[in-house]
């Protein structure tokens, strides 16, 4: 018989098992939120905040929408867009079909209580007659049987940090208006709220001044809460995570780690109505604060993402939890998980776009996709480079080669179809060590150029160039010492061109953000000083020569602002052009525009021959791309699988008897929208350890000599799954032969 459990489950420091690094994925952040949405069948994610952002000094409040369809994300763009805000709570509405989110902290205040609805299409905000006061850290859910979002306590933080107030009050929202229905509720932080509707109570954990965890119950005809006192409790329940699992009935928490008394490691917890019991195996996953968790009611899965490595930074990873048991969803590859740092090049020969490598929150990657008229494919080659740190790239035309230096020296080449490496390291004249250099081919010189960088103590002023087997420094009148310049070759001017980047003009010298402009014709370096208006002081843009009409275009990266005597830096999203022959800049106002980032990567698509920008970073990672089309740019945004999708209809297949050594065919019966995909398994129904067979309605059992039991999964294109019970295959016991006498 299926217990009505409650489900409560920690995590804490890194995970143990790989994460899952998906394509066109939500970049790392904490203090996000997501519910599910039962008629889109998708999980609606929205917000939260950066870890902090060296380079602006500050950490982001982020406004993004995002959709986890059961096996990957989707972005998408609502027409209307709340401020973007971390801490606020989300629940599912199912009388009025929306989500309803309240309260939160934005970039320029520490706590609001605006009150959003989002209906499947567009956000847009409420303005009831009451409101609970700006808070952030409330806890919240939706009760099914009175048609009422609860919310309970939360926190607010004067803007001079000086003073915190919590509270203990308690709200209910008709969809309508906001009324207070309880004011002096228990004195518990971080409230986590789950509707368990085996009992129709309203369950609240939450954690006392000593971090020691309480249950309580609420009265809703006067909003008193009344504690529960069960045998076992958690651990820790600060800043966990609570959802409710319909299909068992379950609920699950989300240890979220930051109590002084925890172990490192994550635990799962489900109430069975009476007592919190401790699920083994461990997760095996470190502990988390500030992650999201929704219940996926179409794949009964529960899906966490993002959140803080306990006394770490925050995360960009993904995990499901279905039948006692976390998984790391297998990414289906669609196009090139967030990065920055990469190398970005068109390919003429091969009519593509490489994309190799970059770095994400937590690793540097190895990955190596290519890009034609719209679409990736990630491909995979002999001997790539591995572990290329921050790659510098140029196409050489003359050669039709892509050539690759990384951090270590090693300079790599590839011909669209062979990798060759050379280790330069023991060359007698190389580069030093360095990240963040500039590099172009100059096909007059016909040799690739390399210029700065940074060696981990200063910037570099280095020329350098290769022809293909060998580095050669050239010394006449460098320019400053810098990185992240942007560099190309002009072939109006018939030289090699620089602009902007970060540096030193000696190692005496304040560092400065550059907005000069250098040629280079082989020999040397010549200052361009009769440009003055340029696209100002900035680093880390993207940048290419457009063939079509030989300009250069440049996009972004990180600006200097100077207001005065304050100076800040932002992540830029104006586009400028370059034209060689007219030796002037101009700004392209174009009627959309990309967000603003530094370290992205921007090529002409030679198929379609529109300009491609992809990814790079603006106190998160982006994986988003996007096309510059007869003055406009054009979003790639990644298409929605069916929604309002259901659970295929399943036929329980009759269990048999065979003679012993024989074989069973078992066939189950499934209807569903779109093309099935079956796997089945030996042993008890929901255990996964002996998936058999292949994915086919039928399963062939093989000889078999004791009684077995069989089952199976079937899973839709919505990826929403349904499951048969165990079918018993009996084995006749052999017959004994007569004994002579």
């Amino acid at each position: 018989m299926t217990r009505n459990r409650i489900v409560f489950f920690l995590i804490s420091t890194a995970l143990l098992f790989a994460p899952a690094l998906f394509a066109a994925s939500p970049g790392a952040r904490t203090a996000t939120r997501m519910v599910y949405d039962p008629k889109s069948t998708y999980t609606v994610l929205f917000g939260g905040q950066t870890a902090f952002d060296g380079g602006t000094a500050k950490a982001f409040n982020l406004s993004d929408t995002w959709y986890w369809v059961g096996d990957h994300w989707v972005q998408v763009y609502p027409a209307t867009i709340p401020t973007g805000r971390s801490f606020q709570t989300m629940v599912y509405d199912s009388a009025h079909g929306r989500i309803t989110m309240f309260g939160g902290k934005t970039d320029a205040s520490n706590a609001i209580n605006e009150t959003w609805v989002y209906d499947g299409n567009d956000w847009s905000q409420l303005q009831p007659q009451n409101a609970p006061s700006p808070r952030i850290w409330s806890g919240s859910a939706y009760d099914t049987t009175r048609n009422r979002m609860v919310l309970f306590g939360g926190q607010f933080t004067t803007a001079d940090l000086l003073t915190t107030t919590n509270y203990y009050d308690t709200w209910e929202f008709d969809g309508t208006n906001w009324t207070q229905i309880g004011s002096n509720g228990p004195q518990v932080g971080t409230p986590l709220l789950a509707y368990y509707e085996p009992t129709q109570q309203m369950i609240m954990l939450g954690t006392d001044s000593n971090q020691k965890p309480h249950m309580y119950s609420l009265n809703p005809s006067d909003g008193s809460w009344t504690e529960m006192t069960p045998s076992t409790m958690p651990d820790c329940v600060n800043d966990a995570g609570l959802v409710y699992q319909a299909h068992d009935p379950k609920v699950l928490v989300l240890y979220a780690g930051t109590c002084t008394s925890s172990n490192t490691l994550s635990n799962t917890y489900e109430w069975d109505g009476t007592n919190w019991n401790l699920v083994t195996p461990p997760s095996g996953t470190f502990r988390l604060t500030g992650e999201a968790i929704a219940y996926d009611a179409a794949r009964r899965t529960t899906t966490i993402f993002g959140g803080t490595e306990a006394f770490s930074v925050p995360l960009g990873d993904t995990y499901t939890y279905h039948q006692g048991v976390w998984n790391t969803p297998t990414d289906p590859l669609i196009s090139p998980s967030p990065r920055s740092l990469f190398a970005f090049a068109t390919d003429p020969v091969n009519g593509v776009i490489w994309m190799i490598g970059g770095m994400d929150a937590s690793a540097t990657l190895d990955d190596i996709w290519k890009y034609s008229n719209g679409t990736w494919q990630e491909v995979t080659f002999d001997s790539p480079p591995s572990q290329c740190v921050s790659p510098s790239s140029a196409y050489d035309t003359d050669r039709q080669k892509l050539v690759i230096l990384c951090q270590d020296l090693s300079v790599h080449e590839f011909d669209g179809t062979t990798w060759t490496s050379v280790d330069t390291s023991t060359q007698k004249n190389h580069p030093q060590v360095r990240r963040f250099s500039a590099m172009t081919y100059d096909p007059h010189l016909k040799k690739t150029v390399l210029f700065g960088g940074y060696n981990d103590i200063n910037y570099v002023n280095e020329t350098w160039t290769w022809d293909g087997t060998n580095w050669t420094q050239v010394n006449h009148n460098n320019a400053p010492a810098r990185s992240h310049a942007a560099m190309w070759f002009d072939a109006s001017m018939n030289r090699t061109v620089m602009y902007g980047g970060i540096g030193q003009r000696t190692t005496n010298d304040a560092i400065e953000r550059f907005q000069d402009m250098w040629s280079f014709d082989g020999t040397g370096w010549t200052e361009m000083k009769s440009i003055t208006n340029t696209p100002g002081q900035r680093y880390g843009a993207e940048l290419t020569v457009n063939p079509i009409d030989g300009k250069t275009y440049l996009f972004g990266g990180l600006k200097l602002i100077i207001d005065g005597a304050k100076q800040s830096q932002i992540y830029a999203n104006d586009l400028w052009v370059w034209d060689g022959k007219a030796q002037t800049w101009s700004q392209v106002n174009t009627p959309t525009l990309p967000p603003g980032r530094e370290n992205g990567g921007l090529a002409l698509d030679p198929m379609s021959n529109e300009l491609t920008l992809f990814g790079g970073y603006a106190g998160v990672y982006l994986s988003d791309y996007w096309s510059l089309n007869n003055g406009d740019w054009v979003l790639h945004a990644q298409p929605l699988p069916q929604s309002g999708c259901t659970p295929p209809a399943v036929t329980q297949p009759a269990s048999q008897t065979i003679g012993p050594g024989g074989s069973a065919t078992i066939t189950v019966s499934a209807t569903s929208a779109g093309p099935l995909h079956y796997q089945w398994y030996k042993g008890a129904a929901g255990d996964t350890s002996t998936p058999v067979g292949t994915n086919s309605a039928t399963l062939s059992t093989g000889p078999l000599t004791a009684n077995s039991t069989f089952w199976v999964t079937v899973t839709n294109d919505c990826s929403i799954s349904a499951s048969t019970g165990a079918v018993t295959v009996n084995v006749e016991p052999a017959r004994r032969r007569g004994i002579p006498h």
